[in-house]
């Protein structure tokens, strides 16, 4: 099951800009189109915005059997504000202790939220991953955390992502996240991401899921997303 729970972790990034700690295989591509809308949600970008609808697209290629890179952007629009962010990332497997994966990565990018001047973003991050069996199928737990600094405001940014995930049959998978935040100008956000994932071709998935917010947040919402591997 080491190679498909590999896959999915990986995937996880269909909503938020993460990364697991697995290495996408040499000349893979994965691709996510996703779509969140909420009652008024905070973006774990510019967390400052009222935000109501984000489309996100997330990329990632394997360029060697270690070195993956990728493209994680997105465009937001509330009843009067909006925002926009791009960034392009390069991944790296670091430790490999036993059943445990750890990567770190490195990304730089573009910010603009209608608040301050265009902002350069560099993103450094650490993520650790590790599969299991269980009596319910193959499962995986994640981590993805992140540290950000932003030119010219001299802003940053901290994130972190927990997951779980169970893979019971060939075409069904359910997913568990935690999503955190700590963002200038705004309170420490904390929310719940539960989704179901459904394989309906044999290189495509579609995800399905909600957001419930916990601390820092009171909107509610949902996602949803394409899954794509060529």
């Amino acid at each position: 099951m080491r190679t498909p729970i590999a896959g999915l972790l990986i995937a996880l990034a269909a909503t938020e800009a993460t990364a697991g700690a697995w290495p996408r295989p040499k000349g893979e591509t994965f691709v996510s189109l996703a779509t969140r809308q909420s009652t008024g949600a905070r973006t774990l970008i510019a967390a400052v915005q009222d935000i109501r609808s984000y489309n996100s697209i997330y990329v990632e290629h394997g360029l060697t059997d270690r070195l993956t890179v990728g493209l994680d952007a997105g465009q937001g629009r509330g009843p009067d504000e909006q925002v926009a962010a791009g960034l392009v990332f390069a991944r790296l497997p670091i430790w490999s202790p036993g059943d445990h994966k750890v990567a770190a990565d490195l990304g730089f990018g573009l910010l603009e939220d209608g608040v301050d001047a265009v902002q350069t973003r560099v993103r450094s991050g650490l993520s650790w991953g590790r599969g299991f069996e269980s009596r319910w199928g193959g499962g995986w737990l994640g981590m993805e955390a992140s540290y950000e600094y932003r030119v010219p405001s001299g802003d940053s940014a901290v994130k972190a992502d927990f997951t779980a995930g169970l893979k019971p049959t060939d075409r069904w998978m359910t997913i568990l996240q935690l999503q955190t935040g700590a963002y200038p100008d705004s309170d420490p956000i904390a929310r719940l991401a539960p989704s179901v994932v459904r394989r309906i071709g044999p290189r495509t998935h579609l995800q399905a899921g909600g957001l419930a917010p916990l601390a820092g947040d009171d909107a509610w919402g949902a996602t949803l997303a394409l899954w794509f591997t060529f």
